[in-house]
């Protein structure tokens, strides 16, 4: 990946990873290692976490489509290597911020949630991850959102 073209974003919008679609890898190992590899890289880009997570969900089962985002999330790491979180003197007023996309998972309908929290304009928590059951509503989602953000 060294003489790849950068990109701009981690995935390219609205894009919804689906175990049904492409064709599954000869060997899954590199795939693997190199997700793997990726979910230590979200420690200092949380704006991976995303992608990532959804990476993470097709480890058992691989395809050629899996293996496009995962080099996608690898250009865009190329286009951003000097960007991160830079912390600085200010207030201590703690906000949190959350959202969840309603169904958003076409293999089984659950609902992934994230969010982030800031103390002043520091960037200290932030998390992406699928929700446990099915909402039933947007609401629903968005409030189990809330929970996890809060705990």
């Amino acid at each position: 990946m060294i003489g790849a073209k950068p990109c701009n974003t981690p995935c390219s919008f609205g894009s919804k990873l689906s175990g049904f679609e492409g064709s599954p890898l000869i060997d899954p190992a590199e795939y693997r290692s190199i997700v793997g590899g990726l979910q230590y890289c979200t420690l200092t880009w949380p704006d991976i976490s995303f992608s990532i997570n959804q990476l993470c969900q097709f480890m058992h089962s691989p395809t050629d489509k899996h293996w496009a985002a995962a080099k996608r999330v690898l250009r865009y790491l190329k286009a951003t290597i000097d960007h991160g979180i830079h912390y600085s003197k200010s207030s201590l007023q703690l906000n949190a911020y959350c959202d969840s996309d309603w169904a958003g998972s076409p293999n089984d309908r659950r609902s992934t949630s994230g969010f982030a929290v800031f103390l002043g304009s520091s960037l200290i928590s932030w998390s992406t991850k699928k929700q446990h059951v099915v909402a039933r509503s947007s609401t629903e989602a968005e409030y189990r959102s809330l929970a996890i953000a809060t705990t």
